[in-house]
């Protein structure tokens, strides 16, 4: 008779241990009369005929780790479509999409790597903008990577894909001309910066290549894209210190300067997870800032860095008097799912689907791991949420 080694108990209690977790996460979930703040609150609740409306959808940071593009490799190049296919019909259904691009795409000549200097497959952008994206800000610490030409390479393939975006710039009349971007009857002016591009020197002569935070400049430019016609403003700041569950002293004084120059919306990047947002109203005008929208897709696997949000914005205009104001805020909590190659997974749909076993769902894994981590993603999201100083609130997603 043979006996299994200790090795093979200890993975057989460690499943064993997994799964009984995830049942307790399941019923405590299942039995919960309702789900706390399951839906999105209206920060003024009005007629909103004389109105016109727009919904935005935000993520943070879209990375692709060498495993990521590894697995998205076929035959004859590569499909990153799945990866946001359980996404999509949330990405997709807003008026406008946004991420942030901490890649460059200069090319297979220039060798596709990962961390720390990326460089990512073209067909990366087919997935973004299959998915539903419209807006890619890139200014970044990871900007420069293939340096100049990289930031060349990169705008010219976002360019092809109609991709809309800003950050950086191949000139400097690209630089110092605002993106404004008319929809739904507003004039939405977006910004971007960067604390750092890891080291790299920017090119002498080429100093318009990359956005960064310098308060003078980011004055002058808020004041330029008013003057060219912005109903509103909304500025992407790359900043604060990576893994940080909690902004810094700089991010706080940095949104507190922005909203003094009329900023609307601050929206952050770079720490790789969630930190909370501020709600801050003032001469009947109001700013909201959310630190960091934490990871959208990337390789990364500790603790916070494998979720994130995709952050609504409605917003509202007064037709008569063409004042814009914030309507609803509201979030819907994301997982990336190693075992299924790297898919971006709606929590709650991916909880709903665990709970009825429907294996072919979208947002299901078969993962036993992964099946606790959604669960317990669920509850670490909402709960950091709701350090928030502002009424941020996660959105009913089930259909």
């Amino acid at each position: 008779m043979s006996f299994p080694n200790q090795a093979a108990i200890n993975r057989a209690i460690g499943q064993a241990f997994a799964v009984i977790v995830g049942i307790t996460l399941l019923l405590q979930w299942s039995n919960s009369n309702s789900r706390e703040g399951s839906f999105p609150i209206e920060i003024e609740s009005k007629d909103k005929v004389g109105y016109d409306t727009i919904r935005l959808a935000i993520v943070g940071d879209l990375m692709c780790h060498s495993q990521q593009f590894t697995k998205a490799r076929t035959g004859n190049g590569f499909d990153f479509r799945p990866v946001f296919e359980p996404v999509k019909k949330y990405l997709s259904s807003a008026d406008l999409t946004f991420g942030n691009l901490e890649t460059v795409t200069a090319g297979e000549e220039a060798k596709f790597t990962g961390y720390p200097m990326f460089n990512t497959p073209v067909e990366f952008l087919d997935g973004l903008k299959e998915s539903g994206f419209d807006v890619l800000t890139t200014a970044n610490n990871h900007s420069l990577d293939r340096r100049f030409q990289g930031v060349v390479k990169t705008l010219e393939e976002l360019d092809r894909r109609n991709l809309l975006h800003t950050g950086t710039a191949r000139s400097a009349t690209e630089q110092q001309t605002p993106l404004i971007i008319n929809r739904q009857g507003f004039k939405l002016g977006i910004l971007a910066y960067t604390y750092s591009t890891n080291g790299i020197p920017i090119p002498a002569g080429q100093e318009y290549c990359v956005n960064m935070i310098d308060t003078a400049q980011m004055k002058k430019d808020i004041s330029a894209t008013r003057a060219a016609g912005a109903d509103l403003v909304a500025v992407f700041m790359h900043w604060g210190d990576e893994y940080q569950r909690f902004p810094n002293t700089r991010q706080k004084e940095l949104a507190n300067f922005l909203h003094e120059q009329g900023v609307m919306l601050i929206l952050g990047s770079h720490p790789h997870v969630l930190q909370p947002s501020q709600l801050i109203s003032k001469n009947n005008s109001s700013s909201f800032t959310i630190y960091s929208m934490g990871n959208f897709v990337s390789g990364q696997r500790k603790q916070y860095t494998d979720c994130g949000v995709i952050l609504g914005i409605e917003l509202l205009k007064n037709r008569s008097t063409g004042s814009v104001e914030i309507g609803k805020l509201d979030y819907i909590p994301t997982y990336v799912s190693a075992s299924t190659g790297h898919r971006i997974l709606p929590v709650a749909d991916a909880m709903e689907a665990i709970k009825k076993g429907e294996k072919s769902h979208p947002a299901y894994t078969p993962d036993a791991g992964e099946q606790v981590r959604i669960f317990q993603v669920w509850k670490e999201t909402i709960e950091h949420l709701k350090n928030s100083e502002s009424r941020l609130q996660v959105h009913e997603t089930n259909e």
